[in-house]
């Protein structure tokens, strides 16, 4: 992040883009997918002019450069709703798949607003599209566009912890690149009388199993939490994924609380061999345990709806 610089972010929930989820064609909407994307460039282009800026420097910087970081979340439900592991090499490059397809209509996007509005002013077509800027890797059709047009958007991509959007807003679906944590757990929540209140939490994608009665004491093995699989996997995920953002990539790798520093300092290393601009690990402590308590349910939750996907792109005939 630049001087001055801000944090103009929004992310697409990946679950909503699944289809027959569990089925037999279950398949993810790269159409629907696309159009959501190329919408959420212009909206978050549209925030930076909306802005009241606090600092006049903060304007400048805006206006010049004109950042914004679209990105996605619910990576881990999707996968698991499409019957893929997360740690598995199919997962990684299903992952993969999403993300460029997200960064070419999210350019694409971008081409089409500075076509309309005008290209960002700090715009130049031979710096842009050099090495080792995100633009240099883009398909040469998309890359043409914008040395003919310019572009709207210095950065476009950046996928954000999305902690809070995700259990508000996409019935706490898996936060950003992560897998899931818990399939449920039990949520403390401080009141205004300062006294505090449990609920039970569950994850997106373990709702949509239960409630399609799918057996919940034997979950299929493509149902792996954070805490399942080894932090290199968790890392594997980051490497498959960076390519294709052009800023940057918010990523937690769970590991035991008894963790080596031989092991940290493999996998930091291992990180850097594989280009990661960064990594944070995670142990167990009992600081979030006051927050969050993780049992099974002595009875089933009450039965919920589920916002309905977004209906399927039709192609004209």
């Amino acid at each position: 992040m630049p001087d001055y610089g801000c944090c103009d972010l929004g992310s697409v929930n990946l679950t909503r883009h699944v289809r027959a989820p569990f089925g037999d064609k279950a398949h993810f909407d790269f159409k629907s997918f696309e159009k959501v994307v190329r919408m959420s460039v212009r909206m978050l282009d549209n925030v930076l002019d909306l802005t009241v800026w606090p600092l006049p420097e903060q304007q400048r910087e805006a206006m010049n450069k004109r950042r914004v970081g679209l990105g996605f979340t619910g990576l881990g439900d999707a996968l698991i709703m499409l019957k893929i592991r997360y740690d598995s090499e199919e997962g990684r490059r299903f992952a993969a798949r999403i993300s460029e397809s997200m960064r070419d209509a999210a350019y694409d996007a971008s081409v089409d607003l500075a076509i309309e509005k005008g290209a960002f002013p700090l715009f130049d077509a031979e710096k842009y599209l050099a090495a080792p800027h995100c633009a240099n890797r883009l398909p040469a059709k998309i890359q043409a566009r914008i040395r003919k047009h310019g572009i709207r958007n210095s950065h476009l991509l950046s996928i954000a912890p999305t902690g809070t959007i995700s259990l508000a807003f996409a019935d706490n679906a898996s936060n950003g690149i992560e897998p899931p944590f818990s399939w449920f757990y039990t949520r403390k929540k401080r009141m205004a009388d300062n006294s505090q209140q449990e609920y039970l939490v569950e994850d997106h994608a373990y709702r949509v199993w239960r409630m399609q009665g799918g057996d919940t004491a034997k979950l299929p093995d493509y149902f792996v939490s954070a805490l399942e699989m080894s932090a290199l996997d968790h890392m594997r995920m980051v490497a498959a994924v960076a390519p294709y953002v052009d800023t940057a990539i918010s990523k937690t790798v769970n590991v035991p609380a008894d963790y080596p520093f031989e092991d940290f300092e493999s996998l930091y290393l291992e990180a850097w061999r594989n280009g990661l601009k960064g990594i944070t690990t995670y142990r167990p402590n009992n600081v979030l345990a006051r927050y969050c308590r993780w049992s099974r349910p002595s009875a089933p939750p009450p039965r919920r709806k589920t916002c309905p996907a977004p209906p399927a792109t039709r192609t004209a005939a």
